[in-house]
Parts: structure tokens; sequence; C-alpha cells
């Protein structure tokens, strides 16, 4: 037997000891060293591994250096965490047992057992850190109230060991423990008297064996014994005047009891004992809730019984009833019943039927209304609404009974419906209440009209020489009667009642009569005919009359007219035409003579094709005139002029179909298709489909180029609606570019831009319609700004109103209408408005005056040398006082000039006067001409030419000093004497 501090040899296996929770890597034991203690420093060779790796418990260790066999920890050993899954036996040992391959000069398998050794990692807990516990004032020495006990996951001595009271005050209880069966008790050792001491509390500490301990915070409250009943405040509650038409779940009434008693045996619950499921109880509150609509005409009163009773143990009760009166409210609309039973009505609405030989006095419907409510709100007033000129009277019976009756006779080709109302209103407060039956009664209709004719008596032509071309002859004559009955009744059958040689023949259903011989006047020019119409009502009723046929001149000619051959006409009319204008004239003629053939009619038909909405031709915009000529009977003239107004983007295209027939029997016509196309003119100007005027730009996105495509519709077409782009010259920076199609280009990489500024474009959008173009012009805000802008407050700073954008037009009106838009002209543009950097406006205007103020002052010190420099020259070479000025020119143009300025040496010296402005500092160029000049400065020509320069040409002179040295002996503006040659000559050269 070998052994060691850690392992044992046992039968034929080794036990090796570790304990839990070891750190990985950690060592177990040296496999050679155990097995082959003998030959451990041979070299032997040996080499040892796992039977299995990853599963239990194998997963556990890993054999490094297998040659070496040491037995190290792979994963941590939680050997509680394996008793709670029954991994191992911990009533004993938790022990592990691994298969060791040894692969030497023979093979081999060793089982070694691995020992969990248990350490004190855990200490006892109770699940519930605080327990409140009740005991009753009567509970009996000796009585055990179950606790939980601690939970403590190590074995053995670790684990508990036993547990303690702890508290402030004398207790009387004590603990009852088992630690083999973990029970833990509390148990009453003492009498308990709720009114000395109604709690106690106290701690429980549980104890392990390395003295670790964990601590229940105990609350034990005395409960009182039940010994005193519930009461009443009131034996009977009366709850009067609830409206039956409050709502549900409001609150009734509450009821309420007192107990004298305490804790539970003092709280008391409250219950409905009696069987009314409209009411609910609150068993906490006792407020008394409504769960249905009450009905005052259903039940006035309702009667409850409640309990009250106590929570304590063998509970108490008492009792008490509520009556609840319900106050009746105008909740019923009156009732309008009608009688016979076998009408049903169709919710408000009734419909009857009665047939028109009906006689007076006859008995329509029998009405009873009614009102379920009581007093006023029960009482109604009902009337009948109907015009006095309808055949039916209300007679009242009774209060609230009637009967509706016929006083006249009804006929139903006069009226064949009426509709009739009945209104009934209670007196109810404070609104009352509307109920009212429409009372639909229609007229069956009976046979009790003949068809008549509109003249019993008919005269007619009839062409002689019309050949029959087919058995069923030609259509002379339409024979109509009209019968006001309906269906049956008013369906008419014509026929010939005396048409022995068959002549004539007559379609029974259309009353068409056709010829079926060849006329000849000379043998017989008059034909008599007997007709009648009869209907189909039953029984069946009928009219006679007669036609007179007079057989006339044969019918030769149709009309013609002065259109080409295939019948077409193609017209146009400008749109907008006024009215009356005439489109086009048509002239036709007959050639027969006789009045009847001669004689012309038209009939004329606006055909939809697909060009016309069908839904138009009602408001077709044309009129036909037809007129005879003043020269010829024979001749028509159809004239067609405008009659509305034409507007050629609604509709673009008409079809007018004519027809021209004489009054021959059979009659002769010709057809003619008209065609009219309506003509554009430039009515519309050009709109711009933009969603917002405002385009914001960012140079970090578009860091080139920027393009926008605006675009814009016009109505018209051609040249009326061919639109183009172009931007107004006084506002259009150089770095945007439009084209006239509508393409806007911004060089955003441009330098004249700076960023967070606004530009306002102004687009002139222009048709090329003819005479007159439209041209309107729309105002573009574009904001050019960068990643580090505050878009929201540049929208917010250039938040301009219309009213500011309202400026002059006239430089962009060039159209015959023009769009309300922001302008500049030439006279404006010195407005804020138009300066497109008016952002960032301040702060170059604080960039050009650091430039300029550092100029002027390098500026200052060159002309102080060369002035200092020209004094000293002066003084060396005349030995004379002199007196210098100076000129500039404070505004910046580009190009320089130069004017003289001369003084003379007189012993009065005459200088011109200089104007005094800002001190800036002038530029000097100093001359010894000796030409003879006078001074430019108040020299009329200069003058005058210097005023008819550009305005923006202007000069100010300055005087170079004040000191004495420079300024003359005696100052005079006049120029009277006479100069001599020689003097200083100062040029001034304008910046």
């Amino acid at each position: 037997m070998f052994s060691c501090c850690y392992c044992q040899q046992q039968d034929d296996h080794f036990i090796i000891r570790t304990i839990e929770k070891l750190p990985v890597h950690t060592e177990v034991i040296n496999l050679r060293r155990l097995l082959y203690p003998k030959n451990f420093s041979d070299n032997m060779n040996v080499d040892f591994s796992l039977v299995k790796r990853d599963e239990f418990p194998y997963m556990y260790f890993l054999i490094n250096h297998s040659s070496r066999g040491i037995l190290t920890i792979r994963k941590e050993i939680d050997r509680d965490e394996l008793c709670r899954l029954r991994r191992c036996r911990c009533d004993t040992w938790c022990d592990l047992e691994l298969e060791i391959i040894i692969n030497s000069e023979k093979f081999n398998i060793e089982l070694i057992t691995i020992r969990i050794i248990d350490r004190n990692d855990h200490k006892p807990i109770f699940l519930n850190n605080y327990i409140n516990l009740t005991i009753v004032e009567n509970a009996q020495i000796g009585a055990m109230i179950k606790l939980e006990a601690a939970v403590d996951y190590d074995q053995g001595q670790n684990s508990i060991i036993g547990y303690s009271l702890l508290s402030s005050q004398s207790l009387p209880f004590s603990l009852r423990y088992n630690l083999i069966r973990g029970d833990l008790s509390l148990v009453v050792e003492q009498k308990l008297d709720r009114e000395l001491i109604s709690s106690y509390k106290f701690d429980i500490i549980a104890h392990d064996g390395d003295n670790q301990t964990g601590i229940l915070h105990v609350f034990v409250i005395i409960d009182d014994i039940n010994d005193s009943p519930p009461k009443f405040e009131q034996i009977i509650y009366i709850i009067h005047n609830i409206s039956e038409t409050i709502s549900i779940d409001s609150i009734i009434c509450r009821v309420h009891a007192t107990d004298d008693d305490d804790g539970v045996n003092g709280e008391i619950n409250y219950y409905l004992i009696s069987h009314d499921d409209c009411f609910q109880i609150d068993q906490i509150t006792g407020d008394i809730r409504l769960k249905c609509l009450l009905d005052y005409e259903t039940q006035t009163i309702h009667r409850l019984e409640v309990e009250a009773r106590d929570r304590g143990e063998g509970y108490k009760t008492d009792f008490c009833t509520v009556l609840i009166h319900v106050l009746d409210e105008n909740d019923n609309a009156p009732i309008i019943d009608i009688y016979p039973h076998n009408v049903e009505p169709d919710t408000n609405s009734v419909k009857l039927f009665l047939n028109e030989s009906s006689p007076i006095n006859s008995l329509i419907l029998s009405l009873s209304i009614i009102d379920r409510d009581s007093g006023d709100n029960g009482r109604v007033t009902w009337k009948f609404n109907h015009s006095s000129l309808i055949p039916f009277e209300l007679i009242r019976l009774t209060e609230n009974t009637g009967e509706i009756r016929t006083k006249n006779f009804l006929d139903y080709e006069y009226i064949s419906a009426y509709n009739l109302t009945i209104e009934a209103n209670d007196h109810g407060r404070p609104l009352s209440k509307l109920t009212y039956l429409n009372i639909y009664i229609n007229i069956i209709d009976e046979n009790d009209n003949r068809p008549k004719f509109e003249n019993n008596h008919m005269l007619a032509t009839i062409n002689e020489h019309v050949k029959i071309n087919n058995p069923y002859g030609y259509e002379i004559f339409h024979l109509h009667a009209q019968d006001y009955d309906q269906d049956l009744n008013g369906e008419i059958i014509y026929s010939i009642i005396n048409n022995n040689e068959k002549i004539f023949q007559i379609d029974s259903n259309t009353g068409i009569i056709r010829a079926m011989i060849e006329f000849d006047r000379k043998r017989q020019d008059k034909y008599i005919i007997q007709v009648e119409a009869r209907d189909r009502g039953t029984p069946s009723l009928s009219s006679r009359g007669t036609i007179t046929f007079t057989v006339i001149s044969q019918n030769k000619h149709s009309p013609i007219c002065n259109v080409n051959n295939n019948k077409n006409v193609s017209w146009s009319i400008m749109e907008n035409s006024a009215y009356g204008t005439i489109i086009g004239i048509i002239s036709c003629y007959d050639d027969d003579k006789d009045e009847p053939n001669g004689q012309m009619s038209i009939y004329s038909h606006w055909f939809p094709d697909e060009k016309i909405d069908y839904e138009n031709k009602y408001i077709i915009p044309f009129e036909i005139i037809t007129k005879k000529s003043n020269t010829s009977e024979s001749t028509l003239f159809i004239i067609l002029s405008v009659n509305g107004s034409i507007d050629r983007e609604i509709m673009s295209f008409y079809k007018l179909f004519l027809t021209i027939f004489d009054h021959g029997n059979p009659p002769q016509s010709i057809n003619i298709s008209i065609s009219i196309e309506i003509l554009d003119e430039n009515d519309h100007c050009p709109q711009l489909n933009i969603e917002s005027p405002f385009i914001m730009i960012n140079r970090d996105i578009t860091r080139k180029f920027f393009l926008f495509n605006l675009i814009a519709f016009d109505n018209d077409t051609n040249l009326n609606g061919n639109i183009t782009f172009e931007l107004s010259p006084l506002t259009s920076p150089l770095f945007i570019n439009l084209y006239s199609n509508g393409t806007l280009i911004v060089q955003t990489d441009s330098n004249l831009i700076i960023d967070d500024s606004l530009i306002l474009l102004h687009v002139q959008i222009r048709d090329h319609g003819h005479p007159t173009p439209c041209l309107i012009v729309e105002t573009l805000r574009l904001f050019i700004g960068s990643n580090q802008t505050n878009w929201s407050n540049i929208v917010k700073n250039n938040n301009y109103d219309d009213r500011s954008l309202n400026l002059d037009n006239e430089g962009f009106q060039q159209g015959k209408r023009m769009a309300h838009a922001y302008s500049i002209s030439s006279s404006s543009i010195s407005s804020p408005l138009f300066q497109y950097t008016s952002i960032p406006l301040l702060s170059t205007r604080k960039h050009i005056f650091v430039v300029f103020i550092g100029s002027s002052i390098l500026m200052f010190i060159v002309i102080l040398t060369m002035v200092l420099c020209f004094i000293d020259c002066i003084h060396k070479s005349n030995k004379q006082k002199s007196h210098k000025l100076s000129m500039i020119k404070t505004n910046g143009i580009n190009n320089h000039s130069s004017i003289p300025l001369t003084k003379d040496n007189s012993s009065i010296d005459h200088y011109k006067n200089l104007i005094s402005t800002t001190k800036t500092k002038p530029i000097i160029a100093v001359s010894s001409s000796n030409s003879h000049s006078s001074s430019s400065i108040d020299s009329t020509t200069r003058a005058n030419t210097a005023h008819n320069r550009a305005i923006a040409n202007t000069y100010t002179y300055v005087a170079l000093s004040t000191s004495d040295d420079l300024m003359p002996t005696d100052f005079d503006d006049n120029i009277n004497s006479n100069f001599d040659n020689k003097g200083i000559q100062l040029m001034m050269t304008t910046v």
C-alpha cells in the first residue's frame, strides 16, 4: 500500500484527495510518481492519457506532459454544485472516478478516484430575510409555528450546526430544530396577552461549523380574539329619487357597520343576500353600485338585504335593509301602434296600397298612441301633418286613438302616391320626446282611362308613283294615342277597321302605318281609313278616329347642299371667340315645286367620338340657325354660330351630324358630317411646377456643380405652349447659369460664393405665343452653406414675407401678363435685398474695412515721406515759403486720373477753395511744369466734364495740412490776378 498526504490505495485503485474550487491548471497528482514510484527517475518510456475527454467527470481534468503524467485541473470543480446535480454522493464522499490509459511496454488501464474535499465556501442563508407571524392571544403553551429552515450548501461541519434567538426583550418563545430533517419551529413557552404586548421583534441566528451565520428577522403579531359582532349604523336605509337614467357603475349609497374588535376581528366585509342582479356591493367600503339600467316602468322600488360579516375566526354578522326609490324620467318616447296588425311598419314608416276605386270614407288605418312614462312624461300630444288638398282625413276617437279615412275619390293618373306624417310628442321636462310615423300610400292603378288620339280626324299626304321595293311597303304615317293608365292598362294595340282592300298595313304595337301599293292620283286622289286604339286592361277600353290621305305629286328630288361629294365638312374657330361669331354657313335647296315636297327641315346630333366626352354633349357652345332665302322659297340656309364659352383646353374638337330632309311622304334626305376644330389662343401663361421656392445647397456634398431642373407647364399648344427659361440679368451671379430648357447649374466651388449666404434668383419664364408672348417672373431663394451651417437659423433669419418681395416688376414686364414676383429695377440696386450675400454682409464689410485701414496707413507713410522730401527740395531751391495742398478721391474706382493744381509766385497767393471732407490719405504727384494753366478745380469746362461722367465717378478734395507753413498768408477764393509761369503743380491721382 502506497500512501502520501494526498492519496491512499484501497483494494485495486488509488484514492486522491483534492479540495474543491482549485484554480485551473492546478496540479492534482503526478501519475508517473504515483504508479511507478520505483522507476520514477528511470528513463522509462511511459505515456499517460485519459480514456475520455469531454464527458463527465473527465471534463474537469487534463494530463499535461503525457510522459510525466501530471494530472491538472481543467475546469473549476464546485462540489456543492455536483451534489445539487447529484453527480456524486455527498452524504458520504464526493468521488469522481477516472480511467487512465498507460501506454508503455504493455498497454494498461488504471482506475483512480478523485475525492473532492468540501471547503466552507458558503454561509447559512434564509431564503426570506424577513418574516411576519401572527399568533392568536389564546394560543396554547407548547404550540409550534413551523418556520422555513436556513440553507447551507456546504456539508458536514461546514454546514449548519444549530440555531439561536437574539432579542432585546424577554421572549415567550423558544426554538426547536432537527438538523437531520432540516426542521425549524417557533414554540410558545408562555401565555400570550395581546393587551399587554401586541407584538414581538427578534432575530433567529443560524450557525455553521466555521462560525459563519445567517439571520432571519422575525416580527410576531399577537392576534386578537373575535368576541364582538359588527353593528350597522342604520337598520333601514331609504334612498329617494334615484333617476332611472343613472349610468351603470354609479354609486347609489354606502352602508357602514362598526366592530369593537381589532385587526381581522374588526375588519368587516359586506355582502348582498337579496337576489337582485342590478346591484353590487363593494365588500370593503360598503358602496352599493348599479350594474344594470334602471327602469321605472318595470320596477319602482328595489329592496336590498345587506349582511356585515367580520373576518375573525368564527365570524359574527349583522343585517340591514336598503330601499331604493326610482325616479321616473322622460326616457320613453311615444309609441304609435297601427291596426290592422298585418301591416308591419319598417322602423318609422309604413307602406299601404289602395285601389283608386276606393269609395269615400274608406278606413285606411287605425292608430293608438301611448307613452310608458308617468305624469307629464307620459302625456302625449299628436297631430296629423298633411295638406288640405290630399283626399284623406284624421278622425280622433279618443285622446290617444284615431282613424285615417278617405274624404275624396282617388285618381292614380292625378297623384299616384301620398306621403303622410303623424307626429306625437310628450310633455316631459326638460326635453320632450318626439315620435313620428311616415305613411306612404301607393295608389293601385285601375283601367279607368281609355286611349285618346290627339285629333280624331287626322290629315296626311302620300306621294304618288313610289315604287314598292319590299313586301312590307313603306312608312307613310305614325299613329299615336295616349293612355294615362299604367302597365297593361296603359299598353295600346292599334288596328285599321275598314282595311278590306289591304292597301294599308298597321303595326299593332307601334302604330306605324305602311303603304302596300303604288298610288296614282289620277285614279284616286284621296283615301279615308278608320283606326282604333285599344288598351290591354280588363275590361279593355278603346277609341276610334279617321285618317284622310291625299295623294300628291311624286317627291322626285332630295335636298342638295353646297358641300363636297363625301358630305364631310371641316371648320375651325379660335377659342374664346365672342358670342354670335359665325363658324360656317351651308345652303340647301330642293327642286320639288309642291309645297310638302319642297319644304325642308333639319335634324342635328352632336356625335361623341374618341375626342369628345359624352357627358359634354349637353354643354355644346354652338347654336344652329335655319333661315329661308329671301329670293327663293326652296333654299334654306343653315348657320352655325357661337353660343357659349369655347375653351380649347377643355375640349379641342366637336363633331356634328346633320340630316336635311324634305316633307315628302316618304321623305328624301341628305346627311352631312361637320368637324369643328378649336384653334389655340395664347390665353395661358407658363406656370412653374415647384414644391417650394427655397433651395438649400450644401457645398460639402455638392463640391463642384449643383444641378436643379426647373419644370413649368403651359396649357396652350405649339408655340403658345413652348416654354423657355432665363435669369434676370439684374440678379444673376456669375457662378449661376440657367439654360433655356430649365436646367439650373450652380458652380459650388466658385470663389465668389461665401458660406451661409442667401441668393435671390429671379427666373423669367416665357412662352412663344403669337402675337404677344406671356412672361412670368418667379423668385427662387438659394441658401448656400456647408456641414457647419445651422440651416434652421438661416431659414429663420431670412423669413421674407410676401410684402417684402412685392417690389417693382416693371423691369421684367415684356408680355401680356405678369406674375406677382419680387424683382429689382435699376433704381433699387442698392437695396439690401439685392445683395445676394446679405447674410455674411456684415463680416464682409469688416474685412474690407480692415484691408482699407491697412492700405491707408501704408499709403500715408509713403505720401508723408514724399511730401517731406518735396518740401526739403523746394526750400533748398527757391529759399521761400511754400504752401502745399493735396486732393484725394475717397471712393475707389479702377481707372486713375490726374488733375493739376498750380500756384503762382505773386505776392498775393491765390488758391482754389477746397472742400474738406473725410480725412483719407491722398496720393500726391509733384511736377515742375512751367506751363500756363488756371486751377482745374474751378474750371467750368472741367466741372461740366466731371458732371457728364458716370454718376459713380465722384471726387473729393482734401487739404494736405493745416499748418502755418503750408497755408497762404492771404487766402482768397477769387482769382483775379495774373498768374506767372512759375509755381508748384500738384498732381492728384484717384484711388
